[in-house]
């Protein structure tokens, strides 16, 4: 991926929830208990970075008015992590699902993030990311332009 600076934001709250909230992976807490963690943090860091005009949302359910539909998803979603400017198609930038070690299927998610980051769909996110938290890290999958991506 091209945006450094914003994968090291992702990769820095990602650190900070395995170095705080461990017990939460651990013992199992459910997925939103450690998302909201991961979004308390990501927003902290977006502060005084070129990000910070961006809003940073948490199951987001809109398109302007109306619900989210995509292809795959033709009777609504609500993605786990926005980043974008609300009531605009223009500026999307991150789409994030997350899963757990002790439920990974990502299938659903992988879906839905190629929907999302489509360049031919509605809302043409520039970066998609399905996330694992895994037991000792975090496991990354990035999408753009509806397709899976090597790390880079």
């Amino acid at each position: 991926m091209n945006d450094t600076e914003l994968f090291g934001l992702v990769n820095n709250a990602l650190k900070r929830v395995y170095n705080h909230h461990e017990y939460l992976i651990k013992n199992q807490v459910h997925e939103r208990s450690i998302v909201f963690w991961f979004g308390v943090y990501l927003h902290e860091l977006l502060q005084h970075t070129k990000y910070e005009k961006y809003n940073l949302d948490f199951e987001y359910n809109k398109n302007h008015s109306n619900p989210k539909r995509t292809t795959n998803f033709p009777k609504g979603t609500y993605p786990d992590i926005l980043l974008h400017k609300r009531d605009s198609n223009k500026n999307n930038l991150l789409i994030v699902e997350f899963k757990s070690w002790w439920n990974p299927d990502n299938t659903k998610d992988l879906k839905k993030l190629s929907d999302f980051t489509h360049p031919n769909g509605d809302y043409k996110y520039k970066y998609g990311l399905s996330i694992t938290f895994g037991k000792n890290k975090p496991i990354i999958t990035p999408l753009r332009e509806g397709e899976i991506i090597n790390n880079e």
